[in-house]
């Protein structure tokens, strides 16, 4: 019986040892751990990326000491870069512990992760705002056999412009003026016509000035008289990027009008490509605080009202630019967006 109790007391320390090794290689480990850097991705959290690279989401608040640019460490977005520090050590045997210790001094090759790749298909259905009329090269006046426009086959005519060359094989767009835009700030001013795009069509066949074309694809109904222009292919595929100029834009208009939901909806801005912006480009939107009264001043007869900075409630992609106006989509949002919101990068 003695034997057996010295035996089991020999394991039971010999356990311990082993133990407390392992321990000890995870905390030097942890310590001396190579720097490493991960973009973040959309769902991602500190709480997350502790648990994945460090097998512990309690040691968040470490991650965020090494990221100071962090302000609140309940908010990280896409495309931002996290430093952290990954153990080399695996939660395994102890002499292999060691051994993996022994390894940390061979460089580590960091793998830059590829672009954000941002995908929409609706690109063309989401419309832009025109400075002035558009160029027409016709107009709409029925379809062949005189049966509804959005029913099979999908054939209409035109009417061709006086003096424009039109050849079978040709490919058009047409449109609609859905309002005029002005900007809800200055004084109303008027910004352009939000532009609504019916359908593509290719011609097949022309008599005179007379037109007959297929419907290749269809963004919303078309209906006689809807003016015809040249046809322009919109990128729906985008690299989303960081804009890094100034810039002091407001949204104008939405497509939808206001909505809870607001993430996915198209939404107009002020500013275009010639205020650089291009397809892509991502901005912050916020908006504006009231303002509040000073409560260190509470007893003066005229109360002194603070100006509250703004705040940060989502951001959108741009997706089509004009040059002094862009068509963006809400990417993320906190609350529901509202026309007159500010966006700036």
């Amino acid at each position: 019986m003695k034997g057996k109790g010295l035996k089991s007391g020999t394991t039971l320390r010999g356990r311990l040892i082993v133990i407390v090794l392992l321990f000890s290689a995870m905390a030097v480990a942890l310590v001396t751990a190579p720097l490493m850097a991960y973009q973040v991705t959309k769902g991602d959290t500190l709480w997350d990326i502790s648990g994945k690279f460090l097998r512990n989401p309690f040691l968040w608040p470490k991650v965020w000491a090494l990221n100071p640019y962090i302000s609140n460490p309940h908010w990280i977005y896409p495309g931002n870069k996290v430093q952290l520090k990954t153990p080399v050590v695996p939660m395994k045997a102890a002499p292999k512990a060691i051994r993996a210790q022994q390894k940390r001094s061979q460089p580590v090759t960091v793998h830059k992760p590829g672009p954000h790749i941002f995908i929409y298909e609706n690109v063309h259905a989401a419309g832009f705002i025109a400075e002035s009329r558009l160029r027409e090269v016709g107009r709409v006046l029925m379809n062949e056999d005189d049966t509804p426009l959005n029913s099979e086959p999908k054939i209409l005519c035109f009417y061709a412009r006086e003096g424009e060359t039109i050849y079978p094989g040709d490919r058009f767009t047409t449109f609609t003026y859905v309002k005029t835009v002005k900007h809800p700030y200055k004084s109303y001013k008027k910004l352009g016509y939000l532009v609504q795009l019916g359908g593509d069509i290719e011609v097949y066949r022309v008599e005179g000035r007379f037109c007959f074309a297929k419907i290749l694809h269809s963004y919303q109904e078309i209906g006689e008289g809807d003016p015809i222009g040249r046809f322009e292919r919109w990128p729906n595929k985008f690299v989303l990027t960081p804009f890094r100029k100034p810039l002091n834009a407001y949204i104008v208009m939405m497509k939808d009008g206001l909505m809870m939901g607001a993430q996915d909806k198209v939404v107009y801005i002020d500013k275009g490509s010639a205020d650089g912006l291009k397809p892509g480009h991502r901005l912050s939107i916020y908006e504006k605080c009231p303002s509040k009264f000073d409560p260190y001043r509470p007893c003066c007869r005229a109360k002194v009202r603070m100006t509250a900075p703004d705040r940060r409630v989502g951001s959108l992609v741009v997706l089509a630019t004009q040059p002094h106006t862009a068509t963006a989509i809400v990417y993320t949002n906190r609350r529901e967006i509202e026309v007159g919101d500010s966006v700036r990068p």
